[in-house]
């Protein structure tokens, strides 16, 4: 097997590089991001030794961030494929594995190109891929599916907000309809200020959602692996046991594997059969405070940043997906291992003074604003709380598993030195942006 690699800067493809490593004859790794600061190189897993060969190819997102969706090339797109042809001709790749949405959205549209020429893309095809990908689309057929999701509005206009405004109470959450890994996302309280974000969003991507905030602190993924035929061959669970940037719940440091509840995996299933998924997927859902349902946030159409939660208790999960992609048997996944912490340390590392902003952040806005939070079931924890998680996860008893770009930091020092620099940038983004302390 000749593999490549794309968009190495996600979290996840690290971990790609590592599982498909064992397999692969030789192993590509594809960037296209600009450098951070002009000097700082992107595209960390790219930097691996386990990889045999970078290149450098166009960026195919410009049209994906604007929120120019078609079933067609665009120019940028054209140019990125042309060059990825190029890639594979000249190293015989046979197979390609993509790890974030705008990459699966470009390779899905061109995946009988790749298959004409023998190679293997682990991605259906991009009708099917379609609708995950929207997020608003995504709610739409949650709903249909009968699973719960938050109330969710299209921000077409400033006559729309206008109008949600009225119907929904605030804090609104605002969300691209195009996009992954929280890019865009702001949760805001002011009228005003709802319409001043959703028009500049729409301007630069197209039309936001407007989505009614969901009031609690329990987040969970649910991370399957399906068939062609609809059938789940791994469910498991995620549950954040500490997070940082409070109301941004995707920022979980801490974690731990479990079973996925009966009615969570139903609903999971039911959804991904309608919309005729196979591979990888991850189903994301926050559950209400006020009645305790798990609620569709949204779902992510490839495997995720945190893949290495199974990757790293012996789930291979890409060997996997290539083998649904070529038709062969996949053995289920019966037997889980469970109960073991799942950590950080480098994002715990840069997130503790982040946190701690956090905290006095939180602090002042209650003590001037007379105890008017956002979100009162979802409070920071104290600094006792916090160094007090701290030392239970890394000093306690239970067994422990740590983050590839951690574990094998001091075998493979670039990929861990330019994920640190990818982790402080999104905090130091929280931080300008204001989201801290909400």
């Amino acid at each position: 097997m000749r593999v490549l690699v794309t968009n190495t800067s996600s979290g996840q493809a690290y971990t790609l590089v590592r599982c498909l490593r064992p397999y692969a004859d030789r192993l590509i790794a594809t960037q296209s991001e600009p450098l951070r600061l002009g000097f700082i190189p992107n595209g960390h897993a790219a930097y691996s030794r386990l990889v045999d060969q970078q290149y450098r190819v166009p960026d195919p997102t410009l049209d994906w961030r604007a929120g120019r969706i078609q079933a067609e090339n665009t120019e940028h797109e054209q140019a990125f494929i042309a060059a990825i042809l190029d890639v594979c001709e000249r190293e015989k790749i046979d197979t390609i594995f993509p790890s974030t949405d705008a990459w699966v959205y470009v390779l899905s549209k061109n995946k009988e190109t790749f298959e004409q020429r023998g190679i293997v893309l682990p991605t259906p095809d991009y009708e099917t891929v379609a609708t995950p990908l929207d997020k608003y689309r995504t709610i739409q057929c949650a709903l249909a599916a009968g699973f719960p999701a938050p109330r969710t509005y299209l921000a077409e206009s400033d006559a729309d907000v206008s109008r949600i405004a009225s119907e929904l109470e605030p804090p609104w959450v605002i969300k691209l309809r195009f996009t992954s890994g929280g890019r865009g996302l702001a949760i805001v309280e002011r009228s005003s200020e709802l319409v001043e974000m959703t028009r500049k969003a729409r301007q630069r991507h197209g039309a936001p959602l407007v989505q009614e905030y969901i009031p609690g602190k329990e987040n969970r993924s649910l991370y399957l692996v399906v068939d062609r035929r609809g059938q789940v061959l791994s469910a498991l669970s995620a549950k954040s046991i500490r997070t940082s940037a409070h109301n941004f719940r995707s920022q979980s440091i801490a974690s731990e594997l479990d079973l996925p509840s009966a009615y969570l995996l139903e609903q999971a299933t039911r959804l991904v059969r309608h919309i005729g998924w196979y591979g990888g997927i991850t189903v994301q859902v926050k559950i209400d405070a006020r009645d305790g349902k798990p609620k569709l946030m949204e779902m992510n159409p490839r495997l995720g940043i945190h893949l290495w939660f199974r990757t790293e208790l012996g789930i291979n999960e890409p060997i996997m997906c290539l083998k649904i992609a070529r038709n062969e048997d996949v053995e289920p996944v019966t037997e889980y291992p469970l109960g073991c912490l799942l950590l950080k340390p480098i994002e715990d590392a840069i997130a503790l003074p982040f946190d701690l902003l956090d905290m006095a952040a939180y602090r002042l806005r209650v003590l001037f604003r007379g105890g008017r939070v956002m979100d009162p079931s979802n409070r920071p924890l104290t600094v006792r709380e916090l160094f007090a998680s701290y030392r239970a996860h890394y000093l306690g008893d239970r067994q422990r598993r740590f983050s590839p770009q951690f574990r094998y930091a001091l075998e493979d020092p670039l990929p861990s030195l330019l994920w640190s620099v990818e982790v402080l940038a999104g905090y130091v983004k929280l931080l300008v942006g204001g989201q801290l302390g909400r």
